[in-house]
């Protein structure tokens, strides 16, 4: 076997300045909402509820988002991993384009920061009231909450973590809500530049 030397200019690459430029102006324009106009890349993960996301999430991050509750499988998450010599967690609501004027001035106004991630699953929590999700309310949220990650082992990565598909109805997730997530799942998975992240867990049967 004809082993060829490993090459890492590529790999280099990948953290320039003009990648990082590029991958900083692609988030902006997320933030801003333009993505609901114009087609932007994006890496996004699917799958059933309780299928793993949020465990294959957390290996490819690094970042470990509370589970209890659903916390996590209510709205969308756009997680932004970026390298930094400083160490700190940036979280912030990005409405729907379908929010009135004073629904979007209510949820942009909710940005907060955070040292470590001990205080992020009670930020996530407010974040969930702001957005008036709850398990006797709205299930569900198309707002989007932004979690923006620095540190000097992070790797410049952009993941949208998307809620879990929902198969049947229960006293907390009525078919008005079966209908909002696959309608969401499906308007990113239709977008011609989403990296489509799969996640099937193994106790799914094969014929599925």
């Amino acid at each position: 076997m004809v082993m060829k030397p490993f090459h890492t200019d590529a790999l280099g690459g990948l953290g320039s300045e003009d990648q990082l430029d590029l991958l900083n102006s692609i988030d902006y324009l997320h933030s801003q909402g333009i993505s609901h106009y114009i087609s932007l890349p994006q890496i996004i993960v699917c799958g059933d509820q309780s299928s793993g996301k949020s465990t294959v999430l957390a290996a490819i991050s690094g970042v470990s988002f509370p589970t209890k509750s659903n916390l996590c499988t209510r709205f969308l998450i756009e997680l932004v991993l970026r390298k930094t010599s400083y160490t700190g967690v940036t979280v912030s609501i990005v409405p729907h384009h379908s929010c009135s004027e004073s629904e979007k001035l209510s949820l942009k106004g909710f940005h907060k920061k955070l040292d470590d991630f001990d205080g992020l699953p009670s930020l996530i929590e407010n974040a969930k009231l702001i957005m008036a999700v709850s398990m006797h309310g709205k299930a569900f949220s198309r707002d989007i909450l932004h979690v923006e990650v620095s540190g000097p082992d992070r790797p410049h990565l952009t993941i949208v973590d998307l809620p879990g598909l929902i198969h049947s109805e229960t006293k907390q997730q009525s078919a008005s809500d079966i209908e909002l997530v696959q309608e969401v799942v499906q308007s990113y998975m239709k977008e011609p530049r989403s990296i489509i992240l799969a996640v099937v867990s193994v106790k799914n049967d094969y014929a599925n």
